[in-house]
Formats: C-alpha cells, structure tokens, sequence
C-alpha cells in the first residue's frame, strides 16, 4: 500500500510524493540515510538493510526515460535527470561492453540474450560480435532508432512492465545500471525469472552501497539521486531479492573499468559541484597526453550473475 504526501511552502504547488513499504521485505520500519531535497527521502529498512527512496515523486518513472532528452543534454547542461552525453561515453562503455559479452557468451554459447534498458545499443552490438542473438527493450524512441535502423537489431519499445514476453523465451538476460532505476525491482525480477528458460542465466551491474567509495561519500555519495535511482543495492540485499523470485547460485563481485583521465575530471565536475575549481585547475595543467590515459579504476559498481533455479546448468 502507498500513501500519498503533500509538502510545500504557501503558495507553492509541492510535487505530489507517495510512501512505499521496502520492496524486499515489505516492512514500512525505516531510518533515514539522506533528508529529502524535494525529489525524495532516502532511508534504509531497519528489518532486512535494503535502502530505497520513500516517499518518491508519485509520478510514473518511466516517463523520463522515453524523453529524447535523457541520453542526450541532461545534468549539468538542464538540471534534468539523465545523461549529458551518453554518446560522449561511448570510448568507455564500447570496450567494457565488449569484455562482459565475451564473458557471457563463454557461459552461455549463441544464447538468445535480452537486454532491459538497452541505450544506443553497445552492449547489443557486442553481443552480435560475441556470436549470441541479442534483443533488446528500450523505452526511448532516439534509442530505439539507434538499434533498429543503424545496428540493424531487434528492439521493442517500451519498458519492463510493459513487454509482453512468453516464458521460458531467453537464455540470458541482462542488465545494466537499470534495476535501480525500476519502481518494483522484485516485481521486475519474478518477470525476468518467468522469461528465461531453465537454468537461464541473469546478470545485474548495479551501484553497490556496501563498497568502500560508498561508505567513504556517507550522504555525498554521487549515486544517491532520488529522482532516478529509486533503490541502493549491496551485495546482501540483492542475492535475497534473487533468491526470494526464483534465482540460485548468485555470485557477486566487484565491476571495475578503464576510464580516460579526461572522463575522470567530467565525473568530478558533474558529481562533486565544490570540487569544481580544482579539478578544473588540475585539469588546466594536465598535459594533453595524460588526459588521454586510460587507468583502471573500481569507484562501486557491482556485478551479478545468477541462475534461474530449478535446474542446474
């Protein structure tokens, strides 16, 4: 059950906010992590750890991801939820993309492979690549574009909920930086679960709220954004949820990348507004050799692979 709020000074029409219970447990017990700042209070369910948003804008989700916008223009350039340049990323997320599709593909050979949230499709080219039969679901029309016209791959328009699937259809499904994003992550679960075939493989990257970044930023941490991240994911809180759909021998572990000096310095300016100055002074005397330098590093990201339970690999 949710319960509808209203906050607001006078004369000022207040966004519309719901309360919901913990999505793993149902508990409604929390403590909070971070004061709301008008798009939603943080908390963390005293009963089982699971940290969500609560109370949450009471509009649908959903509707922002379908804006043109949200891959494309976002942040710091208008202040809305989303991306400044998703197509910026591409030198980073390409390659990435790339090494988990080899590693899926080595597990599950030529699989049928579903991608929620799919983007401009990188990770569906290189699935293409790695010799499996990718689809994906993607709820903005730009992006769907992408996928149909230029990579010539299968996409459905839409979201999660609203993909109507036959059971038992995928191999694999996937899904990256998005299970945070979905209102009913457990409710999204136990669909994904009914779309794989036995033994089907599902595999999460998601932010991790138990990594050591996150524990150092307390409150700071960049990827506690209420308007689009409505859940905080560790490794504790989402083998139960795993394991509560359906899902058996989970295995979680750390996600790191290579990421270009260049997009380390755009990161601290977008998350870390009081670091400005300095990164943009450091940034001033970075030769420009150096800032094309790509190192790795590991700043909370992880990785989940599990299987649909019932019947072994």
């Amino acid at each position: 059950m949710t319960e509808e709020l209203s906050t607001g000074g006078a004369g000022i029409a207040p966004p519309a906010m719901r309360s919901v219970p913990c999505n793993l447990c149902g508990a409604n017990d929390v403590r909070t992590i971070r004061e709301s700042t008008g798009e939603g209070r943080i908390v963390q369910c005293r009963r089982c750890g699971l940290a969500y948003v609560s109370p949450r804008l009471s509009h649908d989700p959903r509707f922002q991801y379908e804006s043109d916008e949200y891959h494309e223009k976002s942040q710091l350039a208008t202040g809305r939820p989303g991306y400044t340049s998703y197509s910026s990323d591409y030198p980073v997320l390409y390659p990435y993309f790339g090494r988990v599709a080899n590693e899926i593909a080595k597990i599950k050979p030529g699989a049928r492979i579903l991608e929620i949230g799919a983007a401009s499709g990188y990770f569906l080219d290189q699935a293409r690549r790695a010799g499996m039969r990718p689809e994906g679901i993607e709820p903005s029309k730009a992006c769907q574009r992408i996928i149909r016209d230029e990579l010539r791959l299968p996409v459905v328009a839409g979201s999660l909920e609203e993909a109507a699937v036959d059971p038992g259809t995928y191999d694999v499904i996937a899904l990256f930086q998005t299970i945070e994003h979905l209102d009913d992550p457990r409710g999204g679960l136990m669909r994904m679960a009914r779309w794989l075939k036995p033994g089907g493989l599902i595999v999460i990257t998601t932010p991790n709220r138990g990594a050591w970044f996150s524990r150092l930023m307390g409150k700071r941490w960049f990827e506690y954004k209420p308007r689009e991240h409505l859940y905080y994911f560790d490794a504790e809180t989402i083998s139960k949820m795993l394991e509560a759909v359906g899902f058996d021998r989970i295995v979680v572990r750390r996600d790191p990348n290579r990421y270009p000096v260049s997009f380390i310095f755009e990161r601290l300016r977008r998350y870390y507004p009081p670091l400005r100055p300095i990164v943009g002074l450091v940034e001033k005397i970075t030769p420009s050799r150096v800032k094309h330098w790509s190192i790795p590093l590991h700043y909370g990201s992880m990785k989940v692979m599990a299987y649909r339970a019932g019947i072994t690999q």
